[in-house]
C-alpha cells in the first residue's frame, strides 16, 4: 500500500465525523507501512468502527490514524473540541513505533486518558493506529484495551480489503494499457509511437515516476552508445543531453545498466560515483534519485534500457519492480518486432501468458475483496495456478502440526492425480513443503520420481503467511512441459500473497463473530445469543414434542454487595457465580448473562421437575464455595419454568420471570418452579 498521505478517519460517540487537520508529526520507526487513500468502502468501514469504539469506550473521540511511507502520521482532530494536542501526537507516534497497544489513565497531563492500538497487516507491516481519548482522567479496563485491539484488526482488515480491491483495478488499468500496446505492436506501430504509449502506461501506475527507453546502436570500432527512443515525461533538454551516451562502466545509470547487464540504481545522483559527470544535469531538471535495467532479446543481447527517475532521493519498491518487469517485456516485443518481425511471433506466447495472469489475478483478487467464504477461494487459487502454469495439478496447502499438511484446495487436469480436499499427509524432511514452512520464500525444484502423495517430477511453490507466520502453500505440478521457469515464481508467489490476505481476513470476521455473541466479563454467552438459542431451541421442542425448560438466576442484594465491597468484587462475584454454575450444568445446555448480575440457563430435552433439581443443586454448590456464602453473603434467587404444548419463547421467558419474582419477594435465596407455584429447594421462607 504504497502512495498519497491518508487523512485518518475518526467519529464522536454520535457519530459525527471528525475533520483532520493539517499538522503531521513525525512517527519513530521509519519502517512503517506507507498508506494509500482510501476508496468508499474502506472510508465507510473505519466510520463505523472509529463510531464503535468511541460508544463502546464512553468517549469523546476515536480515530484511526495511517502511518506514510516516510514515517510520518496523520493526526485527527476532536469532534468537541481543540485539534489534538502535541502528547496526543506523541502518543499515536508511541504506537506506531512500539508495534504494541497503550494506554494513559487517570493522568494529569494532556491528553488525560488515552488508549491505542497498532494496525499491523498479514505482512507484519503496521499501518497506523486506532485511539481513543478521552479529556477526563479515567481509568482503562483490560476489556476496553482489548477491545480496542480487536477493533484495531478489524480496520485492519478493511485496510488489507481495499488492498485486494486495488489490486484487482490496477491489474485490471495495467491489462487495458498492456491492451493498447499489444495492439500498436500487431499494427507494426512506428516504434517510437508504441514507446511512448508504453511508458504513459508504465508512468500511470506510479505518480511522480519519469520514465524513457534508450535503445543500443553500433559506433564502430566495437564501440555502442544509446540513442534516445522515448521519454513524454522527461524535460526535452535532458533527454537530448544523454542521447549517444556511450555503454560503458561509469556512463550513468543507463551506460552502465547496458554495458553490466544488470539493474543499476542510484538513490542519490549527487553523491553516486556512477553519476558524478551528470550531477549538474540532474540537479537542472530536479531529479535526485533514478535506477535503469537493461532490455534483453530472447537471445540474451542487449536492446536498450529502461529508466526510471524521481525528483526526491528513494529506493525502489515492489510496485516499482512489477512496473519495471512488465515494462520491459512489452518494450522488448515492440523493439523485436521493429528489428525483427519473426522475434514477435515468438514472444507473442509470453504476451498472452501475461494477460493470462492479470486475468487470473483479478479473478482471485476480486474473490478476496467480496469476502468469499475460504474453501471456495482456495479452490478458485488451486485452478488458476494450475491453469496459469501450464501445470497439471495445483493445491493450497495448510500446515497442522509439526509435519503435516491438510488440502484445503485441489485442482487436476482430467487426466492427472488429485489429492482430495481434506486429506492429511506427512511432508519429507527435506522436501518442497518443508522448505517453505522454514522460512523460505519461493521455491522451485525437480525430482527423479514422482513422491505420494503428489505426482509430477516439476514442482514449485510459495509460502501462504498469516500474522506474520507461516500458514501454508500454494504449490503446482507438472511434467509434460518440464522444469518452471524464474518468471513463474513470481506469478505463484502473488497468489500465496492473496491467499495469504483471505485467511487473515475469514480470522478476523471469526474474531468478530465471537465478540458480537460472548459477555466480555464473565465468557458467557450474551442476551443476542441467548435470544437466538432460546428461539432455535423453542421451534424445535415444538417441532418434534421435546420438552424444554427456562432457569432464571438472579444473585439476592447485588447492589448492595457493589456498595459495600466494591465493582470489582462484584464483577468477580459474578465471574466466580458463572464457574460454579457451569460445573452443574449438563453438556450441551447454555447458559447466558442476560442482565447486570442475572443469569439464564437452556435445559433442552429436559421437563421443568427436572430443571428444579438442577437449579437445587446450584444453590448447594454456591453454599459450599465459601467466598460466596461467607465472605460476601452471596445467595442466588431462582425461577423455573417449562415451555407449554403451544408455548413460545417469550411466555417462556415470562413465566420464568414470575417464578423468579416469586423467589425473590418469598425470602430470596430459594427456587420456584411455576408450574406448582411452590418452594422446592433453599432456605425456609421468611415471615
Amino acid at each position: 500500500m504504497h502512495g498519497e498521505t491518508l487523512k485518518p478517519y475518526g467519529q464522536t460517540p454520535d457519530g459525527e465525523h471528525v475533520d483532520v487537520r493539517s499538522n503531521i508529526r513525525p512517527s519513530r520507526r521509519s519502517e512503517a507501512a506507507p498508506a494509500a487513500s482510501l476508496d468508499v468502502h474502506a472510508a465507510a468501514a473505519l466510520e463505523r468502527l472509529t463510531r464503535w469504539a468511541a460508544k463502546a469506550l464512553r468517549a469523546p473521540v476515536a480515530f484511526v490514524s495511517l502511518a506514510n511511507a516516510d514515517g510520518t502520521i496523520a493526526p485527527s482532530a476532536s469532534g468537541r473540541g481543540p485539534a489534538p494536542s502535541e502528547g496526543t501526537l506523541e502518543l499515536c507516534a508511541h504506537v506506531i513505533a512500539t508495534r504494541k497497544p497503550h494506554t494513559v489513565s487517570a493522568g494529569g497531563g494532556d491528553p488525560a486518558a488515552f488508549v491505542g492500538a497498532p494496525l499491523i497487516d498479514s505482512g507484519g507491516h503496521v499501518l497506523g493506529c486506532l485511539c481513543v481519548i478521552d479529556t477526563r482522567g479515567r481509568r482503562w479496563s483490560v476489556h476496553d484495551t482489548g477491545l480496542v485491539a480487536e477493533l484495531a484488526i478489524s480496520a485492519t482488515t478493511e485496510l488489507e480489503l481495499r488492498t485486494a480491491r486495488a489490486m484487482a483495478e490496477r491489474e485490471k488499468r495495467w491489462s487495458d494499457g498492456q491492451q493498447r500496446v499489444l495492439e500498436l505492436i500487431a499494427a507494426r506501430a512506428p516504434l517510437t509511437h508504441t514507446l511512448t504509449e508504453l511508458l504513459h502506461v508504465a508512468e500511470s501506475h506510479a505518480p511522480g515516476m519519469l520514465t524513457s527507453v534508450l535503445l543500443v546502436e553500433q559506433a564502430g570500432l566495437g564501440r555502442s552508445v544509446l540513442r534516445h527512443a522515448a521519454g513524454p515525461s522527461l524535460p526535452r533538454a535532458f533527454s537530448n543531453a544523454v542521447d549517444g551516451l556511450e555503454v560503458a562502466d561509469g556512463q550513468g545509470i543507463c551506460g552502465t545498466a547496458a554495458a553490466r547487464r544488470e539493474p543499476v540504481v542510484v538513490l542519490d545522483v549527487s553523491s553516486d560515483p556512477l553519476t558524478a559527470a551528470f550531477v549538474k544535469l540532474a540537479d537542472a531538471h530536479g531529479l535526485r534519485a533514478g535506477w535503469s535495467t537493461p532490455i534483453l532479446s530472447s537471445d540474451g543481447a542487449v536492446l536498450g534500457t529502461f529508466a526510471i527517475y524521481y525528483g526526491p532521493q528513494r529506493p525502489p519498491k515492489p510496485s516499482d519492480e512489477i512496473v519495471i518487469d512488465r515494462s520491459i517485456h512489452l518494450a522488448r516485443l515492440a523493439i523485436e518486432q521493429t528489428r525483427d518481425a519473426a522475434a514477435l511471433r515468438d514472444s507473442a506466447t509470453h504476451a498472452r501468458s501475461l494477460a493470462r495472469e492479470q486475468t487470473a489475478l483479478q479473478r482471485v483478487a476480486t474473490s478476496v475483496a467480496e469476502a468469499r467464504d475460504p474453501d471456495t477461494l482456495f479452490k478458485l487459487v488451486a485452478r488458476q495456478v494450475g491453469l496459469l502454469l501450464k501445470a497439471e495439478s495445483g493445491y493450497v496447502l495448510r500446515f497442522v502440526e509439526d509435519s503435516q499438511y491438510r488440502t484445503m484446495g485441489s485442482w487436476a487436469r482430467s487426466d492427472a492425480h488429485v489429492v482430495p480436499v481434506g486429506e492429511t499427509h506427512a511432508y519429507a524432511a527435506d522436501g518442497l513443503v518443508a522448505q517453505l514452512r522454514g522460512g523460505r520464500a519461493v521455491r522451485r525444484r525437480s525430482v527423479t520420481t514422482g513422491s505420494h502423495p503428489f505426482e509430477g517430477r516439476h514442482r514449485i511453490g510459495a509460502p501462504i503467511v498469516v500474522d506474520g507466520a507461516p500458514w501454508g502453500v500454494v504449490i503446482a505440478l507438472r511434467d509434460r512441459l518440464g522444469a518452471f521457469e524464474r518468471e513463474d515464481e513470481k506469478r505463484i508467489g502473488r497468489f500465496a500473497q492473496l491467499a495469504g490476505v483471505a485467511v487473515s481476513n475469514a480470522h478476523a470476521r471469526e474474531r468478530l463473530a465471537t465478540q458480537a455473541l460472548t459477555d466480555p466479563l464473565t465468557g458467557l454467552a450474551n442476551r443476542r445469543a441467548f435470544d437466538q438459542r432460546l428461539a432455535g431451541e423453542t421451534e424445535r421442542a415444538l417441532r418434534h414434542g421435546r420438552e424444554l425448560s427456562l432457569m432464571l438466576v438472579d444473585v439476592d442484594r447485588f447492589k448492595a454487595i457493589n456498595d459495600r465491597f466494591g465493582h470489582a468484587t462484584g464483577d468477580r462475584v459474578l465471574v466466580n457465580l458463572a464457574g460454579d454454575l457451569q460445573s452443574v450444568m449438563r453438556t450441551g445446555d447454555m447458559l447466558a448473562r442476560v442482565g447486570g448480575d442475572e443469569m439464564a440457563m437452556i435445559l433442552a430435552d429436559c421437563p421443568p421437575e427436572q430443571a428444579v433439581e438442577v437449579a437445587t443443586r446450584m444453590l448447594a454448590e454456591i453454599a459450599k464455595d465459601a467466598s460466596f456464602s461467607h465472605r460476601h453473603g452471596v445467595t442466588l434467587s431462582i425461577g423455573v419454568a417449562g415451555l407449554s404444548p403451544a408455548g413460545t419463547a417469550d411466555e417462556l421467558l415470562r413465566r420464568a420471570d414470575q417464578a423468579l419474582y416469586r423467589a425473590k419477594d418469598g425470602g430470596r435465596n430459594q427456587v420456584i418452579g411455576y408450574e406448582r407455584q411452590i418452594m422446592l429447594g433453599g432456605l425456609p421462607q421468611q415471615p
